[in-house]
């Protein structure tokens, strides 16, 4: 939508600010606009990243404090006038552009040390109309791996224009050519995610795509199907840990509640497969 405005001739920009910033934190001067920052640091503005990758700013337009709430505000700003935002993000070396990857709380580490940003990461996957939901796991591991629930409608139509017959949400998902689909999108993204030095390690490796679609009833999702991730790394254990372990396939094995409240199994045999990484790759600003 950004590019869209953009080529219009219409000078859109994207900038970074809260209420406690008097608004702006960080704006985008013309010729430095880029669909993927939120500019440089405003007029007086100072940024800095805490070691678990939140951002911090000060200013002489921070707030003084939450009305009679002094508790809230010591959490919120320091006494050296640092306010925390709550989200996490990076400085690119060589632009001084900031980047907001996602919430702090929700931010992770990889094995060697580098950001892991799973929400980033599988709202980058859902961006295609293919791909329902995403879980990415990779905190504290060595490299990333995926879980994808296909969107029915839209494979399902992508299916019967391509004469690919199928009787069930399960067998379209094995299909071979959904599989082959699937990886080029999470090759795509991988890809972009090269193009961030800090990021490029959190690329996907591994994926499987689930027999079944994560639901509410199941315990898998909220009523507002945000991931619960706690609830999904216990009930998936065999499956995350096959795609630790090397595996092709894995047997899977799932309780099911249906629409009438009664329960079920669902039982199938999991693809897993490799998917290629990439080099780190520099964008250039627009």
């Amino acid at each position: 939508i950004f590019d869209f405005w953009r080529s219009l001739g219409i000078n859109l920009k994207q900038l970074y600010g809260q209420t406690e910033a008097s608004v702006f934190i960080t704006q985008q001067p013309d010729g430095q606009v880029r669909a993927d920052t939120v500019g440089i640091p405003s007029p007086g503005v100072e940024i800095r990243i805490d070691e678990k990758g939140e951002v911090y700013y000060r200013s002489p337009g921070v707030f003084q404090e939450y009305y009679k709430n002094p508790e809230s505000t010591a959490r919120t700003k320091d006494a050296e006038g640092w306010v925390a935002t709550g989200d996490a993000g990076f400085i690119e070396k060589d632009t001084g552009h900031l980047r907001i990857i996602d919430r702090a709380k929700d931010v992770g580490r990889m094995a060697d040390g580098s950001l892991f940003a799973p929400k980033y990461i599988e709202n980058k996957l859902k961006f295609y109309p293919n791909i329902l939901e995403a879980v990415v796991f990779g905190n504290g591991r060595e490299y990333c791996t995926a879980m994808i629930n296909i969107d029915l409608t839209a494979v399902g139509n992508w299916a019967e224009r391509n004469n690919i017959a199928y009787g069930s949400y399960q067998e379209l998902a094995a299909h071979p050519e959904v599989y082959r689909m699937v990886q080029e999108h999470i090759e795509e993204v991988n890809r972009s995610l090269a193009g961030d030095e800090l990021l490029s390690g959190s690329q996907i490796r591994r994926f499987l795509i689930l027999h079944k679609e994560l639901d509410a009833d199941d315990g898998e999702l909220t009523r507002t199907r945000k991931v619960r991730r706690g609830a999904i790394a216990e009930r998936y254990a065999r499956l995350i840990e096959a795609l630790y372990d090397g595996s092709g396939s894995v047997d899977a094995e799932v309780e099911v509640t249906y629409e009438d409240g009664r329960k079920g199994m669902i039982r199938g045999r999991l693809e897993i497969r490799d998917v290629q990484t990439f080099p780190v790759a520099r964008k250039q600003a627009a």
